[in-house]
């Protein structure tokens, strides 16, 4: 049996770890360049595939549709059966049931009914949101892309440029369909959200990093938001319920989906999630984050990331000589550049250096995939040899001022104890 994702640029998928979290080790990822995809879906030297950006629309020319891919345009799950390749959007049930994760915030299971939605992005993505939402109530749609599409089949879609922002701005519903903010580029935004007046919730179908930029700045601003990792885990277990022609299953937007559907698809998103996720340990200089991170690790079989020993290695020099040479503002800017590059990976444990979270850029970085866990070491057990931050503004001094940033940063608190082995169960047994 042959299954996998075709796209054309795959380095962030997570789609072979979540159809192996649903028993599918057959699944691989199949990465073809855009003057071959042609030859490759011709053959169709597959079982079944989903398929994603660019070639959602391209699919459609070698398979036979169902109504609803029919409807809206593209395809993202082909079904060879008899030789004839069936096609079906199972995204637009993975987008369904991202709304209804978002509308359980504010107990409103379906968040679009009445509503003004702009949806960043004119590709297929865009046109299954566009789907979603005016099948399940929205009022109206704007389609906000680079240049605008002349396009009056539908009276209840609008067509926008990014410049033309008051058509939209005032709409209660945003979606982000376009690859802004996706890894490696994890600290760009497709918008402002400053410049919308009536926003109640924030939709980003992009899953790496597990928390974009976006969805980041709507939660500051006490606006209900979530990524696409539920997204894909939804249409990736709608997809292999195709596969194995489980007739029971609903591919209707409208539907709910039943309880025990709802129960696996969150475990398995909640599964991945954690693999992912970066383990951040945070805290003063001396107080035991290399050492309580290798353990974790360790225990964890993931990788170990220590910021300072990678700054020794980028730039040759210790960042404690650096700080001595340069002074603490050049070493700052240059501790920024290794926050930025450790946090873009994903499922490892990080040790910051003491004060790497004092700059907003790099507690941002950090966020993008982390669960922050803040060390906390009475200060009078600190050790300050080799350590000119330490040893010149004093630990205690270096503490208050530090601790405010520490404590409104973190996910968890550990106090340190002088038993590393203590530390490290206490940790264990908040974690999981």
């Amino acid at each position: 049996m042959s299954y996998g994702l075709l796209g054309e640029k795959l380095g962030h998928s997570f789609s072979k770890i979540l159809h192996g979290e649903m028993g599918n080790e057959d699944y691989e990822l199949i990465p073809v360049s855009k003057d071959k995809v042609d030859e490759y879906l011709s053959k169709a030297d597959f079982d079944g595939i989903n398929v994603t950006i660019p070639y959602k629309e391209v699919a459609m020319r070698y398979c036979i549709p169902d109504e609803i891919s029919s409807e809206i345009g593209c395809v993202n799950t082909l079904y060879k059966k008899d030789g004839k390749i069936y096609g079906y959007n199972t995204d637009c049930l993975g987008f369904a049931y991202l709304s209804r994760q978002v509308g359980a915030v504010y107990n409103n299971l379906n968040i679009w009914k009445d509503k003004k939605v702009v949806i960043l992005g004119s590709g297929g993505t865009s046109k299954t949101a566009t789907y979603v939402a005016l099948k399940r109530g929205a009022s109206k749609v704007v389609i906000v892309s680079r240049k605008s599409i002349d396009d009056d089949t539908q009276s209840d879609v609008i067509h926008s440029t990014y410049d033309d922002h008051k058509t939209w701005s005032d709409a209660q519903i945003l979606v982000n369909t376009t690859p802004v903010g996706m890894f490696p580029n994890n600290d760009d935004i497709p918008v402002d959200l400053d410049i919308f007046s009536n926003l109640e919730a924030v939709l980003d179908v992009i899953y790496n990093p597990l928390n974009t930029r976006l969805v980041k700045e709507a939660l500051k601003r006490g606006i209900p938001a979530k990524n696409g990792l539920v997204m894909l885990v939804a249409q990736g277990w709608y997809s292999e319920e195709i596969w194995k022609e489980n007739k029971n299953v609903s591919l209707n937007v409208k539907d709910e989906p039943d309880e025990d559907i709802c129960e696996k698809i969150d475990s398995i998103t909640d599964r991945i999630y954690k693999q992912k996720q970066n383990i951040v340990l945070t805290g003063m200089p001396g107080s035991g984050k290399s050492t309580i991170g290798k353990m974790l690790s360790q225990k964890l079989g993931c990788k170990f990331v220590d910021t300072d020993e990678r700054f020794t290695v980028k730039f040759g020099i210790t960042p404690g000589d650096c700080i001595t040479i340069n002074g603490e503002a050049k070493f700052r800017d240059m501790e920024s550049e290794v926050v930025k590059e450790v946090s873009k990976e994903s499922g490892i444990v990080i040790a910051t250096g003491g004060g790497a979270v004092l700059r907003e850029e790099n507690r941002v970085a950090l966020k993008s995939n982390g669960y922050i866990v803040f060390l906390n070491k009475d200060p009078k057990t600190l050790a300050t040899e080799k350590r000119p931050l330490s040893q010149n503004g004093g630990v205690m001094k270096l503490y208050e001022e530090r601790m405010p940033v520490y404590r409104s940063f973190k996910d968890l608190e550990i106090p340190v104890s002088d038993d590393a082995d203590i530390t490290f169960e206490d940790l264990m047994n908040k974690l999981f």
